[in-house]
Protein backbone atom coordinates (compact mmCIF):
# COMPACT_ATOMS: atom_id res chain seq x y z
CA UNK A 1 0.00 0.00 0.00
CA UNK A 2 1.29 3.44 -0.97
CA UNK A 3 1.44 6.52 1.19
CA UNK A 4 -1.06 9.31 0.58
CA UNK A 5 1.18 11.36 -1.75
CA UNK A 6 2.07 8.43 -3.98
CA UNK A 7 -1.58 7.36 -3.98
CA UNK A 8 -2.50 10.73 -5.47
CA UNK A 9 -0.14 9.93 -8.35
CA UNK A 10 -1.81 6.64 -9.16
CA UNK A 11 -0.92 4.44 -6.21
CA UNK A 12 -3.27 2.98 -3.61
CA UNK A 13 -3.43 4.03 0.04
CA UNK A 14 -6.78 2.31 0.70
CA UNK A 15 -7.88 -1.23 -0.06
CA UNK A 16 -10.57 -3.55 1.27
CA UNK A 17 -11.10 -7.24 1.97
CA UNK A 18 -14.54 -8.77 1.47
CA UNK A 19 -15.67 -11.13 4.25
CA UNK A 20 -18.60 -13.36 3.28
CA UNK A 21 -19.58 -14.98 6.57
CA UNK A 22 -20.48 -18.65 6.47
CA UNK A 23 -23.90 -19.91 7.66
CA UNK A 24 -24.04 -20.54 11.45
CA UNK A 25 -21.07 -18.28 12.19
CA UNK A 26 -20.95 -17.61 15.94
CA UNK A 27 -17.90 -15.35 15.98
CA UNK A 28 -14.99 -14.39 13.75
CA UNK A 29 -11.49 -13.02 14.03
CA UNK A 30 -8.84 -11.33 12.00
CA UNK A 31 -5.18 -10.85 12.78
CA UNK A 32 -2.63 -8.68 10.99
CA UNK A 33 0.87 -7.34 11.11
CA UNK A 34 2.61 -4.60 9.15
CA UNK A 35 6.05 -3.90 7.71
CA UNK A 36 7.70 -1.04 5.84
CA UNK A 37 7.83 -1.23 2.09
CA UNK A 38 7.77 -4.66 0.50
CA UNK A 39 8.51 -7.83 2.43
CA UNK A 40 7.95 -11.56 2.22
CA UNK A 41 4.44 -12.80 2.90
CA UNK A 42 4.04 -14.01 6.50
CA UNK A 43 1.86 -16.95 7.54
CA UNK A 44 0.14 -15.76 10.72
CA UNK A 45 -1.33 -19.19 11.55
CA UNK A 46 -4.52 -17.70 12.95
CA UNK A 47 -6.73 -20.72 12.17
CA UNK A 48 -4.26 -23.16 13.74
CA UNK A 49 -3.87 -21.06 16.88
CA UNK A 50 -7.62 -20.57 17.29
CA UNK A 51 -8.25 -24.28 16.80
CA UNK A 52 -5.91 -25.11 19.67
CA UNK A 53 -7.57 -22.60 22.03
CA UNK A 54 -11.27 -22.87 21.26
CA UNK A 55 -13.27 -25.30 23.39
CA UNK A 56 -17.01 -25.90 23.02
CA UNK A 57 -19.14 -22.97 21.88
CA UNK A 58 -18.26 -20.48 24.58
CA UNK A 59 -15.63 -18.68 22.52
CA UNK A 60 -12.39 -17.22 23.81
CA UNK A 61 -11.91 -15.22 26.96
CA UNK A 62 -9.91 -12.03 26.48
CA UNK A 63 -7.03 -13.51 28.48
CA UNK A 64 -6.97 -16.52 26.18
CA UNK A 65 -7.17 -14.32 23.09
CA UNK A 66 -3.98 -12.60 24.20
CA UNK A 67 -2.17 -15.91 23.82
CA UNK A 68 -2.50 -15.77 20.02
CA UNK A 69 0.84 -14.76 18.59
CA UNK A 70 1.20 -12.14 15.87
CA UNK A 71 4.56 -10.93 14.50
CA UNK A 72 5.44 -7.46 15.73
CA UNK A 73 4.42 -4.79 13.25
CA UNK A 74 6.48 -1.81 12.14
CA UNK A 75 4.00 0.86 11.02
CA UNK A 76 0.51 1.99 12.03
CA UNK A 77 -2.57 1.33 9.91
CA UNK A 78 -6.32 1.85 10.26
CA UNK A 79 -8.85 -0.92 9.60
CA UNK A 80 -12.59 -0.15 9.47
CA UNK A 81 -15.40 -2.71 9.52
CA UNK A 82 -17.99 -1.50 6.99
CA UNK A 83 -21.09 -2.71 5.20
CA UNK A 84 -21.51 -2.60 1.41
CA UNK A 85 -22.80 0.97 1.16
CA UNK A 86 -20.10 2.48 3.38
CA UNK A 87 -17.09 0.67 1.96
CA UNK A 88 -17.66 2.61 -1.26
CA UNK A 89 -17.41 5.87 0.66
CA UNK A 90 -14.24 4.63 2.33
CA UNK A 91 -12.53 3.74 -0.95
CA UNK A 92 -13.61 7.04 -2.58
CA UNK A 93 -12.22 8.94 0.45
CA UNK A 94 -15.43 10.79 1.24
CA UNK A 95 -13.90 11.74 4.60
CA UNK A 96 -11.14 13.71 2.84
CA UNK A 97 -13.68 15.92 1.08
CA UNK A 98 -16.02 16.85 3.89
CA UNK A 99 -18.12 13.70 3.60
CA UNK A 100 -18.54 10.72 5.87
CA UNK A 101 -18.62 6.95 5.81
CA UNK A 102 -19.93 4.82 8.69
CA UNK A 103 -18.19 1.89 10.32
CA UNK A 104 -18.74 -0.48 13.24
CA UNK A 105 -16.70 0.07 16.38
CA UNK A 106 -16.48 -3.67 16.98
CA UNK A 107 -14.02 -4.86 14.38
CA UNK A 108 -12.36 -1.46 13.82
CA UNK A 109 -8.82 -0.55 14.89
CA UNK A 110 -6.89 2.66 14.32
CA UNK A 111 -3.20 3.59 14.54
CA UNK A 112 -2.24 -0.01 15.20
CA UNK A 113 0.82 -1.99 14.05
CA UNK A 114 -0.44 -5.51 14.79
CA UNK A 115 -3.47 -7.04 16.52
CA UNK A 116 -5.94 -9.88 16.88
CA UNK A 117 -9.51 -8.58 16.53
CA UNK A 118 -12.64 -10.43 17.69
CA UNK A 119 -16.17 -9.84 16.33
CA UNK A 120 -19.27 -11.60 17.70
CA UNK A 121 -22.09 -9.04 17.33
CA UNK A 122 -22.08 -9.40 13.53
CA UNK A 123 -22.56 -13.02 12.49
CA UNK A 124 -24.06 -13.11 9.02
CA UNK A 125 -23.92 -11.39 5.66
CA UNK A 126 -21.16 -9.82 3.59
CA UNK A 127 -18.84 -7.32 5.28
CA UNK A 128 -15.71 -5.41 4.38
CA UNK A 129 -12.47 -4.61 6.14
CA UNK A 130 -11.38 -1.23 4.79
CA UNK A 131 -7.60 -0.90 5.23
CA UNK A 132 -5.97 2.53 5.18
CA UNK A 133 -2.34 3.61 5.20
CA UNK A 134 -2.54 6.84 7.26
CA UNK A 135 0.98 7.92 6.29
CA UNK A 136 1.38 10.47 3.50
CA UNK A 137 5.01 9.63 2.79
CA UNK A 138 5.87 5.94 2.99
CA UNK A 139 4.36 2.70 1.79
CA UNK A 140 3.73 -0.41 3.81
CA UNK A 141 2.95 -4.10 3.53
CA UNK A 142 0.17 -5.77 5.51
CA UNK A 143 -0.29 -9.49 6.19
CA UNK A 144 -3.84 -10.27 7.30
CA UNK A 145 -5.84 -13.44 7.92
CA UNK A 146 -9.58 -13.85 8.65
CA UNK A 147 -11.12 -16.90 10.39
CA UNK A 148 -14.77 -17.63 11.22
CA UNK A 149 -15.91 -20.01 13.97
CA UNK A 150 -18.94 -21.93 12.74
CA UNK A 151 -21.39 -23.92 14.89
CA UNK A 152 -22.32 -27.35 13.60
CA UNK A 153 -25.30 -29.12 15.16
CA UNK A 154 -25.11 -32.91 15.24
CA UNK A 155 -28.11 -35.06 16.07
CA UNK A 156 -27.10 -37.63 18.68
CA UNK A 157 -29.41 -40.59 19.07
CA UNK A 158 -30.09 -41.53 22.68
CA UNK A 159 -29.22 -45.07 23.82
CA UNK A 160 -32.21 -47.40 23.97
CA UNK A 161 -32.04 -47.81 27.75
CA UNK A 162 -32.12 -44.04 28.30
CA UNK A 163 -35.09 -43.68 25.97
CA UNK A 164 -36.98 -46.41 27.86
CA UNK A 165 -36.08 -44.85 31.21
CA UNK A 166 -37.41 -41.46 30.07
CA UNK A 167 -40.60 -43.11 28.81
CA UNK A 168 -41.21 -44.81 32.18
CA UNK A 169 -40.29 -41.54 33.90
CA UNK A 170 -42.91 -39.60 31.96
CA UNK A 171 -45.54 -42.22 32.87
CA UNK A 172 -44.48 -41.91 36.51
CA UNK A 173 -44.78 -38.12 36.34
CA UNK A 174 -48.26 -38.42 34.85
CA UNK A 175 -49.34 -40.63 37.78
CA UNK A 176 -47.80 -38.14 40.22
CA UNK A 177 -49.76 -35.24 38.69
CA UNK A 178 -52.93 -37.33 39.05
CA UNK A 179 -52.21 -37.93 42.74
CA UNK A 180 -51.44 -41.64 42.15
CA UNK A 181 -48.24 -41.69 44.17
CA UNK A 182 -47.87 -45.47 44.55
CA UNK A 183 -48.12 -45.92 40.76
CA UNK A 184 -45.65 -43.06 40.32
CA UNK A 185 -43.09 -44.86 42.50
CA UNK A 186 -43.71 -48.12 40.62
CA UNK A 187 -42.85 -46.57 37.26
CA UNK A 188 -39.89 -44.66 38.72
CA UNK A 189 -38.47 -48.03 39.79
CA UNK A 190 -39.05 -49.41 36.29
CA UNK A 191 -37.21 -46.42 34.86
CA UNK A 192 -34.30 -46.83 37.23
CA UNK A 193 -33.88 -50.44 36.14
CA UNK A 194 -33.17 -49.18 32.63
CA UNK A 195 -31.01 -46.13 33.48
CA UNK A 196 -30.65 -44.01 36.59
CA UNK A 197 -31.60 -40.39 35.86
CA UNK A 198 -31.61 -37.57 38.40
CA UNK A 199 -35.04 -36.13 37.59
CA UNK A 200 -36.68 -39.55 37.95
CA UNK A 201 -35.15 -39.95 41.40
CA UNK A 202 -36.56 -36.52 42.27
CA UNK A 203 -39.97 -37.65 41.02
CA UNK A 204 -39.79 -40.73 43.24
CA UNK A 205 -38.63 -38.68 46.22
CA UNK A 206 -41.49 -36.20 46.08
CA UNK A 207 -43.98 -39.06 45.64
CA UNK A 208 -42.62 -40.66 48.82
CA UNK A 209 -42.96 -37.33 50.62
CA UNK A 210 -46.59 -37.12 49.54
CA UNK A 211 -47.09 -40.54 51.14
CA UNK A 212 -45.47 -39.34 54.37
CA UNK A 213 -42.37 -41.55 53.95
CA UNK A 214 -39.87 -38.85 54.86
CA UNK A 215 -36.94 -41.10 55.85
CA UNK A 216 -37.14 -43.11 52.64
CA UNK A 217 -37.54 -39.98 50.53
CA UNK A 218 -34.41 -38.45 52.09
CA UNK A 219 -32.30 -41.40 50.88
CA UNK A 220 -33.78 -41.05 47.39
CA UNK A 221 -33.03 -37.31 47.30
CA UNK A 222 -29.41 -37.98 48.27
CA UNK A 223 -29.11 -40.39 45.32
CA UNK A 224 -30.81 -37.79 43.11
CA UNK A 225 -28.28 -35.10 44.03
CA UNK A 226 -25.34 -37.40 43.27
CA UNK A 227 -26.80 -38.14 39.83
CA UNK A 228 -27.83 -34.59 38.99
CA UNK A 229 -24.30 -33.28 39.67
CA UNK A 230 -23.04 -35.36 36.74
CA UNK A 231 -25.81 -34.43 34.30
CA UNK A 232 -25.67 -31.60 31.70
CA UNK A 233 -29.05 -30.09 32.66
CA UNK A 234 -28.30 -30.04 36.40
CA UNK A 235 -29.53 -26.49 37.09
CA UNK A 236 -32.85 -27.10 35.37
CA UNK A 237 -33.42 -30.32 37.32
CA UNK A 238 -32.53 -28.65 40.63
CA UNK A 239 -34.95 -25.78 39.93
CA UNK A 240 -37.72 -28.28 39.14
CA UNK A 241 -37.01 -30.23 42.34
CA UNK A 242 -37.06 -27.07 44.50
CA UNK A 243 -40.35 -25.95 42.95
CA UNK A 244 -42.00 -29.28 43.77
CA UNK A 245 -40.59 -29.34 47.30
CA UNK A 246 -41.90 -25.81 47.88
CA UNK A 247 -45.35 -26.96 46.73
CA UNK A 248 -45.29 -29.86 49.20
CA UNK A 249 -44.19 -27.61 52.06
CA UNK A 250 -46.93 -25.11 51.22
CA UNK A 251 -49.53 -27.93 51.04
CA UNK A 252 -48.45 -29.42 54.39
CA UNK A 253 -48.45 -26.00 56.06
CA UNK A 254 -52.00 -25.31 54.89
CA UNK A 255 -53.06 -28.78 55.96
CA UNK A 256 -51.69 -28.25 59.49
CA UNK A 257 -53.29 -24.82 59.63
CA UNK A 258 -56.66 -26.32 58.70
CA UNK A 259 -56.31 -28.97 61.41
CA UNK A 260 -55.49 -26.26 63.94
CA UNK A 261 -58.88 -24.69 63.31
Amino acid sequence: MNGGLNASLGGTSRIYIEVDLLPNTVEWYYSFTTSKGKSEVKNLGLAIQLGSLLTGSSGLASTTLSRIKVPTGEVNIDIYLCDNSNIKGFIKKYDNYGGLFSFYTEGTVQSTKQAVVHIDDIRSGVWYLGIKNPSTSFGLNIDIEVVAVVEEKVLIEKPEKQSKAELYGNIALSHYNNGEYEKCIKYCNKANQEKKLGWIFVCKGIALLRLGKETESTEVFIDAIMLIKKEPDANQTIDWAIKNLDNIIWFNWNLQAAKGH
